[in-house]
């Protein structure tokens, strides 16, 4: 795990000297996600709340009550805090381009990472996944991208959907085989950085 760490940082700061007009990730697949995170549940957004962060400013921090477990070391029925950059607090309000937002109620699809102990989305909105549930009730996910968000080098990413039986096995499998897709990553973890 330390690792991949060490690899996201690299990937980050690589990305920094991107246009300031849009947030830039690295198009990763569903098993690149699944190897940087450490957690990757669904759940229901029970609670947000605004707070302050000495480095990042304003944040939101965002409570998931998990309904389906895919990766991290949670069970059904807990609650997962995580973070996303922007949000409002005492009436200033802070946006960050191309960052999740969720709305109470809603059933979501994230990627978790951490980040110097603290919780936040893998990539932005990259991270979220809305969910969608057909007439028999099998949930599906599509990639939740937001306005802003621009995928560096171009690189193509699945949206979906993806089944949540899919969705699973892919998460599983990325456990198994450590080894990156995306050729950054990739080289970045032969270094050693």
């Amino acid at each position: 795990m330390r690792k991949h760490r060490i690899v996201w940082g690299t990937v980050v700061a690589v990305l920094a000297v991107t246009a300031a007009a849009a947030s830039t990730v690295i198009g990763l697949s569903v098993e690149d996600q699944a190897r940087l995170s450490q957690l990757v549940v669904v759940g229901h957004v029970v609670q947000q709340r605004g707070v302050e962060h000495p480095t990042n400013g304003i944040e939101t921090e965002v409570t998931l009550q998990v309904t389906d477990v895919l990766k991290g070391d949670v069970r059904r029925g807990d609650r997962v805090v995580f973070h996303t950059r922007g949000g409002e607090l005492d009436g200033e309000i802070s946006e960050a381009v191309g960052e999740a937002t969720f709305r109470n109620g809603q059933r979501a699809l994230v990627f978790v990472e951490s980040v110097e102990g603290r919780s936040y989305l893998l990539g932005l909105s990259m991270g979220a996944w809305d969910v969608q549930e057909n007439r028999s009730g099998n949930a599906s996910f599509r990639r939740a991208l937001r306005d802003g968000l621009e995928i560096f080098g171009g690189d193509e990413v699945e949206m979906g959907p993806i089944s949540l039986r899919d969705m699973r096995a892919r998460v599983s499998w990325s456990e198994r085989r450590a080894e990156f897709d995306h050729p950054m990553l990739r080289d970045a973890a032969i270094r050693g950085r």
